[in-house]
């Protein structure tokens, strides 16, 4: 687990949205729009790298560089954490899902190699586990079906939430360029439309002029 500082609320610059929002049956916004991912497509294409863990990998490193991203609510008090990883959603052969977390990390090839890995020790030892006790992650869907303008997620009402969670659509190809929809669904008590603003902008830059190492 990544390590956090706890915010002491009061006399936070976020106080008066935090404490409106926090009570909201439903606190969370969601933004979905197009980004281009010419330069990624192509790359994978030829490195054989998967689009899939790739995209999800500068999209974490993004959201890693905007605070707000980093901040959750654990247990009533707002935690600051240092790093965040990805939570994501594997397919299964039975077209069943379930959930498997990959640890982030600064070099983009080693975290597809230990991806992928993960990905298929847990194809072979399927476990429905939620993760409920995780918090420094990112919730990561890939949809690569549907080029969707909108994402609407299930939601528990009454139980404390405060996870970003992503969602990657269907690629497709407009006047020349790759283009695909992300969704991004915050907390409004812990980030507002100009943190969500600012990460689309940020993964926009990296697609557009990644290093690969």
């Amino acid at each position: 687990m990544s390590q956090f500082t706890t915010i002491e609320t009061k006399g936070w610059k976020r106080e008066a949205a935090f404490r409106f929002f926090r009570h909201f049956d439903d606190p969370f916004f969601n933004i979905s729009t197009n980004v281009d991912v010419t330069e990624l497509h192509h790359f994978c294409k030829l490195s054989g790298l998967p689009f899939s863990l790739c995209t999800q990998f500068f999209a974490a490193q993004t959201a890693n560089e905007i605070e707000e991203l980093r901040l959750r609510l654990v247990g009533g008090e707002v935690r600051l954490y240092d790093l965040v990883h990805c939570g994501a959603t594997v397919l299964h052969d039975d077209d069943t899902f379930s959930f498997c977390y990959y640890e982030m990390k600064p070099d983009l090839r080693q975290f597809v190699e230990d991806a992928k890995q993960l990905t298929q020790h847990h194809k072979q030892n399927p476990s429905f586990d939620p993760g409920d006790d995780i918090h420094d992650v990112l919730h990561c869907s890939v949809v690569p079906w549907i080029s969707f303008t909108a994402v609407k997620h299930a939601r528990r009402f009454g139980r404390e939430d405060s996870i970003p969670k992503l969602v990657f659509g269907k690629k497709f190809e407009q006047a020349g360029r790759w283009l695909m929809p992300v969704s991004l669904e915050a907390h409004h008590g812990l980030m507002d439309g100009l943190h969500a603003g600012r990460f689309f902008e940020g993964l926009q830059l990296k697609l557009d002029a990644f290093d690969v190492g």
